[in-house]
């Protein structure tokens, strides 16, 4: 089991000071998230609280990923970093690629891409996308970045993207994986047929065999139940390390925390786990007493 958390609203310049602190305490992994702004007024409910509302002040300072992972990284010499998800959907993907494999470069190739689909109309209309044809495009953009990744010359000619040959250097030494976030059966059967994991948001233990059962049922189904595949999950009732065991027992090969937050039930929402910020000094003890009494035992 490996073990990580997430960074959403926490200070810009506290970013450094608790990667150096989870590097230095041997946890796995930190996500960061993706959010190139924030509508004043948005026309869906947000889907990961109980109400449909946002958690989070609409002038909450969010890096860009890319830059947040590579100001980590930088300070770091371990610990593996990736958004979660990246909205891939509305965005470029011969872009991103160029911006993982440059991160992947200054970080000895310790990165991850976590991808999903953007849920906020106002993203697709406003960035120039169409939102009924985002998961047909993410599956052509995971293929693209992957194919991107292996180096040399490459051609892509897609319903959605196309391009002639062409070259990106620099590319990874090591693969970078790619893992396909989301809850739905769609997103269930994208992370089987393109993704070398699954990110998940939010589950009791309760739920986990069967959300398990399913995904590996799609990766029969796409022929790939043989290959390696990372199931990156989030519950918030596994706080023992026996309870720890019985998720690794299941197939979780990465648990999702947050060291700092009080007891937490998931039908409480991510947002509820997420607004607990105290302080920097307080999130590195937190950060250590987890690692002394839980990653230890995994290690």
């Amino acid at each position: 089991m490996r073990f990580g958390f997430h960074l959403f609203m926490v200070k810009p310049d506290e970013l450094q000071g608790i990667a150096r602190t989870a590097d230095e305490c041997g946890w796995d992994s930190i996500q960061v998230a993706d959010a190139p702004f924030f509508p004043e007024e948005i026309s869906v409910p947000y889907p990961y609280t109980p109400d449909g509302k946002r958690f989070w002040p609409l002038d909450m300072p969010v890096l860009d990923p890319w830059v947040a992972i590579t100001t980590m990284a930088v300070v770091t010499e371990r610990i593996r970093f990736f958004p979660s998800v990246l909205r891939l959907a509305v965005r470029q993907p011969l872009l991103e690629a160029k911006s993982l494999c440059s991160v992947a470069a200054v970080s000895n190739d310790r990165v991850a891409l976590g991808v999903g689909l953007a849920w906020m109309p106002e993203e697709f209309k406003w960035l120039g996308q169409d939102k009924k044809t985002r998961g047909a495009r993410q599956n052509e953009a995971i293929q693209v970045i992957r194919l991107l990744l292996e180096g040399g010359m490459v051609e892509f000619h897609g319903k959605y993207i196309d391009f002639d040959r062409l070259i990106m250097a620099p590319v990874p030494e090591k693969k970078i994986p790619i893992y396909v976030g989301g809850t739905t059966r769609p997103a269930l059967r994208r992370a089987a047929r393109y993704g070398d994991g699954w990110l998940s948001v939010i589950h009791d233990m309760s739920e986990v065999e069967g959300v398990i059962a399913e995904l590996n049922g799609f990766r029969r189904e796409f022929g790939r139940e043989n290959e390696p595949f990372d199931i990156i999950m989030h519950c918030p009732d596994a706080e023992s390390v026996d309870d720890i065991r019985r998720l690794e027992d299941m197939g979780v090969t990465d648990l999702q925390v947050t060291p700092w937050s009080e007891k937490i039930l998931a039908e409480q929402g991510v947002g509820a786990i997420m607004q607990q910020q105290p302080s920097l000094e307080i999130k590195q003890d937190a950060i250590k007493r987890y690692a002394d009494e839980i990653i230890f035992s995994f290690n």
